[in-house]
């Protein structure tokens, strides 16, 4: 995972971020929607290893309960290890996954300096008490992964639902679908009381997102039975319970990227899904 973050600067992290927006059963309705961030070093702690890092996340999400939910990702960086040229990375994703955790389609194409260093396409089907990976890039196989793995939407309606009753952990094994597209993370997810105040947000946000409630969230990710050991990075954000994300901040332990919501357009559902 370290080599992967090295090459894509925030592409793990920046999908975890992908799956975080999709359904809350029995919370409030997804708001399909539009987003641009702006990363950067987090100011307030020293980098170990970098001098600078800038970029941005195009980002949008789109679909319901019903038809399953869609998400297309496009992020930019550039960062200065002090040790040279710079380093360009270039992200490109889409996913989707239907509304019940059953089935999840995802590909991502990372480009380092202008060449292409991971391209990853899998379809994940939920089995025999496991998860079926068929992955068709890089390589073509097959993995079975047994146990209980939440999909990244399962995973997140799990928070959302923990947040509304007032718990406070959720423990969780999670796909995540990095390196060569069957990774597993164990998860800690702590929820914080919802938050009080406004953000810095753009109008566009801050009128959408005006009375729903936002929790403090902060995830960390473990490779898996390595739970006692520092977690490979942590992810701190403000979520809402639409499932927007406010701000964020990405703890690799040498350094720590913050991306700011810098753009936000509600986007039109075409249908009412009643589930």
């Amino acid at each position: 995972m370290r080599q992967h973050m090295r090459e894509a600067t925030l592409g793990t992290a920046i999908l975890v971020m992908a799956a975080l927006v999709p359904a809350q059963a029995g919370a409030d309705p997804l708001m399909a929607h539009r987003a641009t961030y702006l990363l950067g070093l987090d100011a307030s702690r020293p980098s170990v290893k970098l001098d600078s890092a800038s970029g941005r996340i195009d980002y949008e999400i789109a679909g319901d309960a019903c038809s399953g939910y869609s998400v297309k990702l496009h992020q930019a960086n550039e960062v200065d290890t002090g040790e040279g040229s710079s380093v360009r990375s270039d992200m490109t994703s889409s996913s989707w996954e239907d509304g019940e955790g059953k089935t999840y389609r995802f590909n991502t194409v990372t480009r380092s300096n202008d060449r292409t260093s991971a391209d990853v396409d899998a379809v994940v089907t939920r089995k025999d008490g496991g998860l079926s990976v068929e992955i068709k890039k890089p390589v073509a196989d097959t993995v079975e992964l047994k146990g209980n793995i939440l999909l990244p939407t399962q995973h997140v309606v799990n928070v959302l639902d923990a947040a509304a009753k007032g718990e406070t952990l959720v423990e969780a094994r999670v796909f995540d679908g990095s390196d060569d597209g069957d990774k597993v993370y164990d998860t800690l997810a702590i929820i914080g009381r919802p938050a009080k105040g406004d953000e810095n947000l753009p109008e566009t946000a801050r009128a959408a997102l005006s009375g729903i409630p936002r929790y403090p969230v902060t995830i960390s990710y473990f490779d898996t039975g390595k739970s006692s050991e520092k977690p490979a990075y942590v992810m701190a954000m403000s979520l809402y319970a639409n499932g927007v994300i406010g701000s964020m901040k990405i703890d690799y332990t040498d350094f720590v990227l913050q991306g700011r919501l810098d753009s936000f357009e509600a986007l039109k559902t075409s249908w009412d899904c009643k589930k």
